[in-house]
């Protein structure tokens, strides 16, 4: 998988997150219907992460959802999915031009607070570390068609973060 990373803050030094996201979002999209299918045709993803302060983080809120609010991640799928499994079968259009010589399917952007993770973990009462790790995952899940606005699709997707996150293993030590 390849990551790339943006920083659109200034107040933390992103080194130590960027290793965690590097650590988690693969095995994210390898335990998904649509990563075995892409490792099995020897294929890769790509995926964009941006670290927003608040006020950037609120200001994409509202542009794209009308939420005047400062939110915890956002996620901008590039597919169309629905829980891990492609509709249809991608085009040409759907490959990262940037890698040409191996097949990547972009899968979208996932902007994350690092503030709101902070305060969050705080309020959860778990480290920042498996917050970061946690709203990372969720952004990639959104990516990969999944949902949380119906009580079943909350459960799967509950069930599928909780699944991801006891596989990982960051800084020789689980983040759960």
């Amino acid at each position: 998988m390849i990551i790339q990373f943006v920083n659109r803050q200034s107040k933390y030094p992103l080194s130590h997150w960027r290793r965690l996201l590097i650590a988690v979002l693969p095995v994210a999209v390898q335990n998904t219907p649509v990563g075995e299918q892409i490792i099995h045709k020897g294929m890769t993803t790509s995926v964009c992460v941006t670290f927003a302060g608040p006020r950037v983080m609120r200001r994409i809120n509202f542009d794209t959802r009308r939420i005047n609010q400062l939110t915890d991640v956002l996620a901008f799928p590039m597919l169309e999915m629905t829980d891990g499994h492609l509709l249809g079968k991608p085009g040409i259009e759907d490959f990262d031009p940037a890698y040409p010589d191996q097949p990547t399917l972009f899968l979208g952007d996932v902007i994350l607070s690092l503030d709101r993770a902070f305060l969050q973990s705080a309020e959860y009462g778990h480290s920042k570390e498996r917050e970061v790790a946690f709203l990372g995952v969720h952004g990639l899940l959104h990516l990969l068609g999944y949902d949380h606005s119906a009580d079943e699709q909350a459960q799967v997707m509950e069930q599928k973060q909780r699944q991801i996150l006891d596989l990982v293993a960051f800084d020789g030590r689980r983040i759960t």
